[in-house]
């Protein structure tokens, strides 16, 4: 297994599962390269979603150029290319350059359907680098050509199995690193 991907529904706990995991590896958190996806709340609700590079500095620290999709009517959700072809494509690079052990992508979804470049940064990055992410559960172009290579491997959590997956994959992974 050299690229692990969690998916599941929403909220079920898998990008607490990847933080929980890191912790129990032998990595500094220097040694990790990569990204979060964060929500950003207006009015106590999630409107817009925005990325958060782990070990790379940003030109602009403004978390409003970092914003990834975002949802007007809080149901339909819009991505923002732009972001992933510059911000995104900086961060993947970053993580090819760097001597990291682990590289997080937390999370892959729609909001990059048309981000080719991006698309590509993320199969090169798979290519060179030991990967855990997490994969929303569609079946989308981009997403299912992550899932047929044969260096990924997918795991599906869900609140009735999410302990035992996190006891094997910690196991399994302490192993690697």
């Amino acid at each position: 297994m050299n690229n692990l991907f969690l998916t599941g529904r929403i909220n079920v706990g898998k990008s607490t599962m990847i933080k929980r995991i890191i912790e129990q590896l032998n990595i500094r958190k220097e040694e990790i390269g990569g990204f979060y996806t964060r929500p950003y709340i207006i009015d106590n609700q999630v409107k817009e979603f925005y990325i958060e590079p782990l070990n790379f500095n940003c030109k602009s620290t403004n978390i409003r150029d970092r914003m990834i999709g975002y949802t007007s009517d809080g149901i339909k959700r819009i991505g923002n290319t732009a972001t992933f072809e510059n911000i995104g494509v900086e961060i993947l690079d970053n993580c090819i350059k760097n001597d990291f052990k682990l590289i997080i992508m937390d999370e892959l979804g729609f909001f990059e359907n048309t981000a080719y470049q991006f698309q590509r940064k993320v199969h090169e990055t798979l290519d060179n680098k030991k990967v855990i992410g997490v994969i929303k559960p569609l079946s989308i172009p981009f997403l299912d050509s992550i899932r047929e290579r044969k260096d990924v491997v997918e795991v599906e959590v869900t609140k009735d199995n999410r302990e035992n997956v996190y006891r094997r994959l910690a196991k399994e992974l302490m192993c690697r690193y």
